[in-house]
């Protein structure tokens, strides 16, 4: 599949996962793809991607953009595993640090950083549009 597909296929899974749609257009998810150190690991079930993560290395940090598993799936551990399949591929390219931006009302995915052991490193004020929000930013030492 090329990246344009892909990126027109990620971004109807994004409407359906994001409570407020998706957080990227289409071209926004094709440019990531064009990125050489664009890291994404996606979960398949029947044949139909239900989950994916993507990250973007700099050096020895990366930064988590995006993560989500269509509603019907979640509560499955499958946002749990692509983490850690996420990390085990990021520590082979010697990743030490995992960063995150979270919107500080979705208590929902808080909750889930909290539990892999991220820690808030501080809130950038008005970060998010449509809905405004803060950020909570988060790390994670792999």
């Amino acid at each position: 599949m090329n990246n344009k597909n892909f990126a027109r296929q990620l971004k109807k899974i994004s409407n359906n996962i994001f409570e407020h749609g998706s957080p990227w257009t289409e071209s926004q998810f094709e440019s990531q793809l064009m990125q050489a150190n664009t890291e994404i690991i996606y979960h398949f079930e029947d044949d139909e991607i239900i989950g994916y993560i993507i990250c973007q290395r700099v050096l020895d940090e990366a930064e988590l953009l995006l993560i989500g598993v269509i509603p019907g799936y979640k509560h499955r551990g499958i946002a749990t595993q692509l983490l850690k399949d996420m990390c085990q591929r990021l520590k082979q390219k010697k990743v030490l640090h995992l960063f995150l931006e979270v919107r500080v009302k979705n208590i929902e995915a808080i909750s889930f950083y909290d539990k892999h052991g991220f820690k808030e490193l501080g809130i950038r004020k008005n970060y998010y549009k449509h809905p405004n929000d803060d950020a909570k930013i988060m790390q994670l030492e792999i």
